[in-house]
């Protein structure tokens, strides 16, 4: 008889953008990639002062704000390193937030945080897989179809004929 798997277990959380990780591990890899991340060069720094240490050496910039980080928790100012440095009043709403709410965090309200739209695998008809087919095509290709003219589960074929490559790009 199979286990089943428990949901996991959040027990970090990015102060900067209210999301929740399984552990410090995964925390600190989302803040290097997220938040610590040089828009300069490839670079990504361990904390912010890393950061500014390196645009002010490197690059000769200075810094603005921390990246993808709510507002009122852009500033260089304060010092984080997966939750250490944490200020204590917002660590105690954190954690009373999710006392609260269970491990359903995400968003800065203790709400779930955004999930993509649930897809069902369901067989298409020939004519609703070429209907899908054309209006990716005029997508791509920057002719989407104007608003309102699409069915919500299925792109309609555009009327006439194929749009033309955009400017400055070779027919192929």
């Amino acid at each position: 008889m199979a286990k089943k798997k428990k949901a996991p277990q959040l027990e970090a959380w990015c102060w900067y953008c209210d999301r929740e990780f399984e552990d410090d591990k995964v925390l600190l890899q989302h803040q290097k990639a997220k938040h610590y991340k040089c828009s300069y060069c490839p670079r990504r720094l361990n904390t912010a002062g890393g950061l500014t240490v390196h645009l002010h050496q490197v690059h000769k910039a200075e810094p603005t704000k921390i990246e993808n980080a709510l507002p009122g928790r852009e500033s260089f100012d304060i010092e984080i390193y997966g939750m250490v440095g944490v200020p204590e009043a917002d660590l105690a709403e954190w954690r009373s937030r999710r006392a609260n709410n269970g491990n359903m965090g995400g968003g800065p309200s203790g709400q779930p945080g955004t999930k993509r739209q649930k897809v069902e695998n369901v067989a298409l008809t020939p004519d609703q897989l070429k209907a899908q087919l054309e209006a990716h095509k005029a997508l791509m290709s920057g002719q989407a179809p104007p608003p309102g003219s699409v069915p919500p589960q299925f792109g309609a074929p555009p009327a006439g004929p194929p749009p033309p490559f955009a400017p400055g790009y070779p027919n192929q």
